[in-house]
C-alpha cells in the first residue's frame, strides 16, 4: 500500500475501549481492530494502515490453505470422531 493511500476510519466508541474498521479507499480492503479509549487518532490511523499492509502482505504471499482444499485430518475408522 502507498503512504499516501486514502483510509477510511470508522471509530466506536463503547465502555471501555475503541471499535475502529479501517477501509483502503482504493481497494475496498476492510480491518478492524480494538483500541483503549484516549489512543490518539494519529495512532489509530498507524495501525490502520500497518494491518491494512500485513493482512495484504499475508493474503499475496498465499498463507492460508484454500476453502476447498482436503481436510488435513483422518476419521477414525469404524468411529465418529476425528483423529487431530
Amino acid at each position: 500500500m502507498a503512504a499516501d493511500a486514502d483510509i477510511l476510519l470508522e471509530i466506536t466508541a463503547t465502555a471501555g475501549f475503541l471499535r475502529v474498521a479501517a477501509v483502503d479507499a482504493a481497494t475496498g480492503e476492510e480491518v478492524a481492530f480494538m483500541a483503549p479509549h484516549g489512543t490518539p487518532e494519529a495512532a489509530l490511523a498507524r495501525l490502520a494502515r500497518d494491518k491494512l499492509a500485513y493482512v495484504r502482505n499475508r493474503r499475496n504471499a498465499g498463507a492460508r490453505p484454500a476453502r476447498d482444499a482436503a481436510p488435513a485430518t483422518v476419521p477414525r475408522p469404524g468411529g465418529r470422531s476425528i483423529i487431530a
